[in-house]
Formats: C-alpha cells, structure tokens, sequence
C-alpha cells in the first residue's frame, strides 16, 4: 500500500501554472487494461467525482469480445486490487481464480546429461546471510550439499516446498488478502473486467457502449473529440487509449511510431486453447513456461480450467505445425478443441503520452507474456499518470517524466526476458541456437551479466526495479547455470553461518506446508463449495476475423 500512498501524495501537490483544472478523463478501451484504469482513476479522485468536478468515462464497442485463455500476474496486483476495494472472496469465486506462488521454467536449459533443467522463479526474496548475498554461501557449500538445498530456489525460498505440497497461500479462515507467503492469481479475464466495470460504476464512471468512428484533432494536433456511431460526437479533454494492439488513438490517429523490439523478442505469435483440468482436486498453484521446439508452452491453472498455449516464432515454424506440437504436448485433454493462433505486436509507441492522449495496456507497448509484465504495466502506467496528473496546460515537463519512467519500465523487461533466452544452452533447434548465438543483447543486459561473472548480483547493480530486481536476476542466473562452473567466491562466508541458515528454512518450511490447506480444498472453502469444480474446456467465443482482438495471457 506504501507505493500507492506515495503516488496519491505526488498527485495532489500543488502546482504552480496558469492552466486550469481537468474537468473530464475519457478511457476508450474496456477490457481489464480499460476498467483497471477507470476503477483506479474513480478510487483517487472519489471527492472530486462526488462534486462534479471530475467526470470519468469509458467508451468500449459492444462489438469486440475479450477472448480469454487465463490470465497470470505478479504479487502486485494483490496490493492493486486492495487499493481498489475489490471483495477478495467475491473475486476469487466469480473469475474462477486459483493462487499462483510462483513460475516454474521447464526445460529451457539441460544438464551436462542431456535432461531438462527445471527452476522456480519464486516470489519470496532471497535472502542475504549475515549481510551477504546468499549466493556466495550457495554457491560455497549448497551445490554439494544433499537434498532439496540443491535446487537453488529450493534453497532461498519455501514457494517451491508448498508448491510441491499443493499448499494454498493463507489459511482458510483468514481475512481478504491476508497471508503468511506472498501470492499472485490465475483468473478469467473476461470475469475481472465485468468485477472492474461494476465496481468503477458503482464509484461514479459514466460507462458508453458505442464504437468510434473518428478520432477529431485540433489545430495543435490534440484530440478534441470523438465520434461514435451512436452519440455522435463526445468531447474530448484528456483520453486515455486501452485500445489493445490495435492503437487507435495513439498509433493510427496522432501517427505515433510503433517502435518493434522484435529484433530481441522474436516470438510474435500463440496458439492458445482450453483444457479441462487432469484431476480437478489436483490444481498446481503455479504458472509453468515450457521450452518446446521454436517457443515456449504456458500452462495457467484456474479453478475450473486450464490456459495453455505456444508462444512461438513465426520465423522459425508456421501456424499449423505450431498446433500440430502444441496439441501433442497436451494429449487427450485438447482432443475436439482447436487452438486459435493470435499474432503479437512486440515492442511499444515511442511515446505513450502524447499531447492530451496517454497510452496504457497494450497500445502502449507488450513483451511478450513471459514474465506477468502486462497487467503490471497497467498498473504502473495510471499511477504514474495520477501522480503527473496536468491541468489544461499539459506541461511538457509531465510528459517527458512519465515517458521516461515507461521507457524504464521497458528496458527492464526487455533485458529480464532476454536473458531467458540468451542463456539457453539447447541445441535440438535452430531457434534455440539463434536465440543464444545471434539474437542481439541488449547494452544494459550485457554490462550486467559481465559485471555479474564478477560478483553476485546487488540492488545497486540495477538502475531502476520497476518490476525486476537482484534477487530475480541472482535465481534465474542460479537456475540457468549462469555460475555453475565459475562462481565468484567472497571471503568470510562461513559453514556454520549456511548451515544454520538451512536449518532455519526447513523448520519454516515444514511450518509453511503443514500450518497451510490444501490448494484445492482452500479454494473451495472461499467459493462455499465442497464438491470439485465443473469441468470446462471449450474455448470461448471467437471474435469476427475483422475484429481486433485483446491479447489476455500472460505468465
């Protein structure tokens, strides 16, 4: 909640200038990018909507169906959806949610045998050992040591322990958002943009279905209206783009360039479906990322189902065999399915605010579903648009700021989800081998690893951690091999200082996963339920072949 405070702060100072205060916000978009910004925007400026000062409106066409797989995200939004006021329970019963506590990566990297590697990118810190990075002691005295202290994240964090269990995150009589681990959720998105809808209704926001037919600029080149196709023209003082790839106002009516990072993230496509659950008192509170031939398979367990599918190249193997390999990865769960492939803008509009329009979502960049970094990038981007809130002058100074925190926000990611890649050691592929070998590094992504072939990774290492930070860097270093052959070594690190350290992450670890219920069985508790969920396996609704799609999964 402490980020949120500070944003609130930042957005209400004042401000010396002659423009005038902002009456209106339009959002043009719904879908949970649209409706995150809307229920956001209604929540911090509640008084200012109780007055009639502030009027917020969200146009969304009635034409564009959300096609949802399952959506993953990080322990942030957790906090978000607190802020927002939305009922926990109520949340997780309506959008079929189940708990994530971490991602796992299968396979993306392969021992000195030949046999997949497997690593745990969890949500608890790793901690440090009297002041040290507990790398060096793991690096020290954990690789020869026995049992799970082995498997680095193992090691660092009991995510993996209670992932193995089938733990769920809290106990079953605690309180919304209370729990003793971190969390994040797998859910349906089309379920959370109608929770987000009604909430932000319920907070003032005024909600249009209608499409629009023109974006309207002035002379200064800001948009000064739009017109529907059933209202007609609406005013326009500043507006917010949740169109998704498509970027109606930012890219194609103000002629922003659309800046592809393509050339780091070649994977521009998915072929997504869903399954029915194996066993459904089984549901693994875990997002999985599994290397296959030219891409990657996610596996996204809700409540009632499961989102999976290939995030693939297209340089590197078509639609149809990409289909062909999924469905026999899934095996008999997807027989009578067809996965719909969907094409993936990777990279983001130079600028995202843009005289009185910000981009937010994915017209204002995507990175590929990797990493959760999408809904989170919605989350950032209104808080930082609250907090540099303009008056009818829009300073340029407000502008230039929040572009530079996106531009941040992208560069971390691009080199985060790079590194997954750069440091594969496969060599069954072409695509894997040009992943490593020729796919370009970025500068900032290469100053890091070689400074880190010297050092563990710090937090004074990184320039900015918007999202990721040392200890994401240290653990996917870990799990990919990064210092298996190599480790730099500190001195001081002592045995005694490791093995009480261990001794101290078993005892929590048993705590954990015999003081926490079952997955399953929690889920069910919250939902008031006793019996397995309903199985269900078709996949939703498909869009009209002309219609631009939202994009909804994400690990």
């Amino acid at each position: 909640m402490r980020a949120y405070s500070t944003a609130l702060q930042r957005g209400t100072a004042e401000r010396i200038g002659l423009g005038r205060p902002l009456k209106s916000v339009t959002i043009v978009g719904g879908g949970t990018s649209g409706w995150i910004a809307a229920t956001f925007l209604s929540r911090a400026m509640a008084p200012a909507l109780r007055d009639g000062s502030m009027k917020i409106t969200l146009i969304e066409s009635p034409k564009i169906p959300i096609i949802g797989v399952g959506e993953a995200t990080s322990p942030a939004l957790r906090a978000l959806f607190q802020y927002l006021g939305v009922n926990e329970s109520n949340f997780i019963r309506d959008a079929n949610v189940a708990f994530k506590l971490s991602g796992f990566f299968d396979g993306w990297n392969v021992d000195g045998a030949g046999n997949p590697v497997t690593w745990v990118n969890p949500f608890l810190a790793s901690p440090a050992i009297a002041g040290r990075s507990i790398g060096y002691y793991y690096n020290a005295f954990g690789r020869g040591s026995i049992g799970d202290e082995r498997d680095f994240s193992r090691a660092v964090s009991s995510g993996p322990a209670l992932i193995s269990a089938r733990r769920g995150p809290r106990p079953i009589a605690a309180a919304d958002y209370e729990a003793p681990v971190p969390y994040a959720y797998h859910f349906d998105a089309m379920e959370v943009a109608t929770q987000l809808r009604d909430l932000a209704k319920a907070n003032g926001v005024q909600h249009i279905l209608d499409d629009v037919n023109a974006v309207n600029l002035d002379d200064r080149g800001f948009v000064s209206s739009l017109t529907l196709e059933k209202n007609g023209d609406h005013p326009i003082e500043l507006v917010i783009d949740s169109t998704g790839f498509a970027g109606v106002i930012i890219n194609k009516a103000l002629g922003e360039p659309f800046d592809s990072l393509g050339h780091y993230l070649p994977n521009d496509r998915a072929a997504v479906v869903q399954i029915p659950h194996e066993d459904p008192n089984d549901i693994e509170p875990v997002s999985r990322a599994t290397a296959l031939s030219n891409g990657w398979r996610f596996t996204v367990p809700l409540y009632n189902r499961v989102g999976t599918g290939y995030v693939f190249s297209s340089q590197f193997t078509s639609d149809d065999d990409a289909i062909a390999e999924l469905k026999s990865q899934i095996g008999p769960r997807v027989e009578g399915k067809e996965p719909r492939v969907i094409r993936m803008r990777i990279g983001k509009s130079r600028r995202s605010w843009v005289n009185n329009c910000i981009a937010i979502g994915l017209s204002s960049g995507f990175a590929e579903p990797l990493e959760a970094t999408a809904i989170h990038s919605v989350d950032l981007g209104i808080r930082w648009l609250y907090a540099h809130f303009p008056d009818s002058d829009f300073d340029t100074s407000l502008q230039n700021s929040y572009n530079g925190l996106v531009d941040e926000f992208y560069d971390e990611v691009i080199d985060f989800i790079t590194l997954h890649y750069h440091l594969n050691n496969r060599t069954d592929t072409e695509y894997w081998r040009v992943a490593r070998e020729e796919t370009p590094v970025p500068d900032g992504l290469k100053q890091k690893l070689d400074l880190w072939r010297c050092k563990m990774p710090g937090p004074n290492d990184l320039k900015t951690q918007h999202f990721f930070n040392a200890n994401n860097y240290l653990t996917a270093l870990m799990g990919k091999g990064f210092y298996d052959h190599a480790p730099p070594q500190l001195h001081g690190v002592a045995a005694g200082e490791w093995r009480q350290y261990i001794h101290a992450r078993r005892a929590q670890n048993e705590k954990l996963t015999s003081g926490l219920p079952g997955h399953a069985a929690l889920l069910r508790a919250i939902r008031g339920e006793t019996a397995p969920p309903p199985q269900r396996g078709a996949f939703a609704a498909a869009a009209p072949a002309s219609s631009p799609m939202k994009f909804n999964f994400k690990l």
